[in-house]
C-alpha cells in the first residue's frame, strides 16, 4: 500500500513538472528562441524594399524595442487576412502590421498599447466624387449666395426709386411717363451702371441726380470687389476643404479593399459587396485602370500612395467613420506584451518618437494617443 502511494506521488510530481515546463504558444523569447514576427507590406507603416529588406514606421519602432530587450527575431511575410488567425493559433509570436483594434479582434488576440489612430478614407480618380464645375455651381446656388443676390436686388430697386424721385421733374424725357415707366428707367440705369460702369440711352440731368450717380458708381466698385472676393474665397476654401464621403455615396460606387481588413468588414455589415484584393498595390493598380471606382482603406496608406502616383492621379477623401486605433498584436496572454508596452511608453516620450513619426509622415494623421494622455496625467 505504501509502495502504491509512493508511486502515485512520484507520478503526480512528474506530470506537474512537465506541465510547468511545457512552452506556451508565442513564448519563444522566454525560451531564448528566435521570435517570429508577422509583417505585410503596408506603407508607410511597413515597407518592403527592392532587395527584400523591411523598413517603415512600425518596422523601425519594433527594431528599437527589440534592441532594447536584446530579442532575436525574423520577419514572416503573410497576407493581412492570415495574420489574426496565425496569432490566434500561436504560429507567430507578434505582428507589427498596422492592425486596427476592434471588438472582434480583441476576442482572438492581445494588443499592445495604441500607437496612434487614423480613419478610413476613400481613394478615387480625380473629380470622381465632385467635378470642379459642379463645385462652383453649388456655390452659386447656395443659400448664402442667394441671400446676397436678394439683398442686391432690393438695393437696386431702392436706388432706382431714389433716382426716379430725383430726376422725374427735371428729366421727364427719361424718367417721366408715370410711375412704372419712370421707376423702370431708374432701375435700368442703376443695374447697367452696376454691371458695366456705364448706362447708354439714359442720362442724368439734375445736379442732385449726377451727384447721386457718382456716389452710386463708387458703391458699385465696392460691391463688385466684395462680391468677387467672396466668390473667390468660397471657391478656394471649397477646394482646400476636402468633402467627407458618406455611406450613401459609397453605395453608388464599385469599391475595392483588402481582404481581411477593417473596411472589408465595415462594408460587409452595410451589405455592400466590394472587390477584395490580397495586397494594397493590387487595389491601387485596379483603381488606376478604372476597374473599380474607389479604394476604401486606411487614410495614411492612401495618402502615401497618392503622393507617389504619377501626376497626382489619385484623390483621397475622408469618410464619416470614426478614428480607429492601431497597435502591435500578440497571441493571448503573450509574455511579450508587458515588455513591449513599457518600451513604448518610454520611446513615446523621447525625441526619437517625434522624429520617427515626422520622417514617415504619420504626424498629420495620428490623432490622439491615449497612452500619451495617460502618461501626462490628463
Amino acid at each position: 500500500m505504501k509502495t502504491l502511494a509512493l508511486l502515485f506521488s512520484v507520478f503526480v510530481f512528474t506530470q506537474s513538472a512537465f506541465a510547468f515546463a511545457e512552452p506556451q504558444a508565442g513564448a519563444g523569447t522566454a525560451l531564448g528562441q528566435k521570435l517570429r514576427v508577422a509583417v505585410t507590406e503596408d506603407p508607410p507603416y511597413t515597407i518592403k524594399t527592392d532587395d527584400g529588406e523591411w523598413t517603415g514606421f512600425l518596422v523601425d519602432l519594433w527594431s528599437q524595442i527589440a534592441r532594447e530587450h536584446q530579442w532575436d527575431y525574423e520577419f514572416v511575410e503573410m497576407p493581412l487576412d492570415e495574420i489574426i488567425q496565425a496569432l490566434h493559433q500561436g504560429s507567430v509570436d507578434l505582428s507589427i502590421a498596422s492592425l486596427f483594434q476592434t471588438p472582434e479582434r480583441e476576442k482572438l488576440v492581445d494588443f499592445s498599447a495604441p500607437l496612434g489612430s487614423t480613419r478610413i478614407a476613400l481613394a478615387t480618380l480625380p473629380n470622381k466624387i465632385e467635378h470642379p464645375l459642379l463645385s462652383a455651381l453649388r456655390i452659386f446656388v447656395s443659400w448664402s449666395t442667394l441671400k446676397v443676390i436678394v439683398l442686391l436686388l432690393f438695393l437696386i430697386f431702392i436706388t432706382g426709386l431714389i433716382f426716379w424721385l430725383i430726376e422725374r421733374k427735371k428729366n421727364p424725357e427719361h424718367f417721366g411717363g408715370g410711375f412704372i415707366k419712370g421707376l423702370s428707367s431708374g432701375i435700368y440705369w442703376v443695374g447697367s451702371t452696376l454691371a458695366s460702369g456705364v448706362c447708354f440711352g439714359i442720362a442724368l440731368k439734375s445736379l442732385a441726380g449726377r451727384l447721386m450717380g457718382l456716389f452710386w458708381m463708387f458703391v458699385c466698385a465696392v460691391i463688385l470687389s466684395a462680391f468677387i472676393a467672396s466668390l473667390t474665397s468660397s471657391l478656394t476654401l471649397r477646394k482646400l476643404v476636402t468633402p467627407v464621403v458618406d455611406l450613401k455615396t459609397l453605395r453608388t460606387m464599385q469599391l475595392g479593399t483588402v481582404k481581411g481588413s477593417v473596411p472589408a468588414g465595415f462594408l460587409a455589415k452595410k451589405h455592400v459587396a466590394p472587390v477584395l484584393f490580397a495586397e494594397e498595390h493590387d487595389a491601387i493598380e485596379a483603381l488606376l485602370k478604372k476597374q473599380i471606382d474607389g479604394f476604401l482603406y486606411d487614410e495614411v496608406s492612401l495618402n502615401y500612395y497618392a503622393s507617389r502616383t504619377d501626376k497626382q492621379s489619385l484623390t483621397v477623401y475622408p469618410t464619416k467613420m470614426k478614428h480607429l486605433y492601431y497597435a502591435f498584436a500578440m497571441p493571448n496572454k503573450s509574455p511579450l506584451r508587458k515588455g513591449i508596452n513599457a518600451s513604448l511608453l518610454s520611446i513615446m516620450h523621447e525625441p526619437y518618437w517625434e522624429s520617427l513619426v515626422d520622417y514617415y509622415g504619420i504626424s498629420d494623421y495620428r490623432g490622439e494617443n491615449p497612452l500619451l494622455k495617460r502618461r501626462s496625467g490628463r
